[in-house]
């Protein structure tokens, strides 16, 4: 009984997403913004000319390449939040509900979808971000990586479960928060309101350290560093994927709750 429950919940999240325009561009937004941005960083970076190479030390072009994430994600959330928030307005949650009864079946339907299409859409974006940004870093000058180096490898991987993540994040503060435009401002405030604190207001360096580490973005995106401690946060690669986890856990938590305990 469970097993058809959570197929027909299946089944129908997914016919909604392939019916639904706005949600299929969302997820070609989210790999060409990704392809689009690297394109452009690489275009108009230069070679440093120093006299002295020690004194200018090569950029991550690795992470030059993947910076489209920055704006890539804001696909991301726009689609993990349309995939929960808009069946709020109007109420069409109830027919869902009516259909498919358990609610969790529902709360894994949506989840499963949202994440196998960001993560399609992520997984070409990242690879067209590496092609062309990676490409036009070269024709710059710079020293790139190689598609079978393993910083290069574990930075494409990450950058990938990062958008994941971000998309599941926006999911879980949707089903808490039931309006697509405070869930979409919340997350976008959650992402990038410590990032941009830090680089406005002037604190030492361990105040600055810490907002870095407990920070959703910049931790989550130290996975992009070639060199751990040395990306946007002094957390390692995977420590700092692993603190937006929790965030994420967190959210899909709470928005669990309130489904199955909260009127519809």
């Amino acid at each position: 009984m469970r097993t058809r429950h959570a197929r027909r919940a299946l089944h129908a999240e997914w016919t909604k997403l392939v019916t639904v325009p706005g949600q299929l561009w969302l997820a070609v937004a989210v790999a060409g913004l990704m392809t689009g941005v690297g394109v452009l960083v690489g275009a108009v970076q230069r070679a440093p000319n120093c006299p002295v190479a020690a004194a200018c030390p090569a950029p991550d072009t690795t992470a030059l390449a993947l910076s489209g994430v920055y704006v890539a994600q804001l696909a991301a959330i726009m689609m993990g939040v349309a995939l929960v928030a808009s069946e709020y307005q109007p109420r069409v949650i109830l027919l869902t509900l009516a259909a498919c009864p358990r609610r969790g079946a529902v709360f894994a339907a949506k989840s499963a979808v949202g994440t196998a299409t960001v993560c399609a859409a992520g997984a070409a974006g990242v690879a067209g971000a590496l092609a062309a940004g990676g490409a036009l870093l070269g024709v710059r000058g710079l020293d790139t990586a190689s598609f079978g180096d393993p910083a290069l490898q574990r930075a494409a991987a990450g950058t990938l479960l990062y958008l994941l993540l971000v998309g599941l994040l926006a999911a879980g503060l949707a089903w808490a928060l039931r309006h697509q435009a405070a869930a979409a401002g919340s997350t976008a405030a959650l992402l990038y309101g410590p990032y941009l604190i830090s680089r406005i207001v002037p604190m030492p360096p361990h105040t600055l350290h810490a907002v870095q580490d407990l920070s959703p973005m910049t931790a989550g995106l130290a996975v992009q560093s070639a060199a751990s401690g040395a990306g946007t946060a002094p957390l390692g690669p995977w420590a700092g994927l692993g603190v937006l986890a929790l965030y994420t856990g967190a959210s899909l938590a709470l928005g669990r709750v309130l489904l199955e305990y909260r009127d519809c």
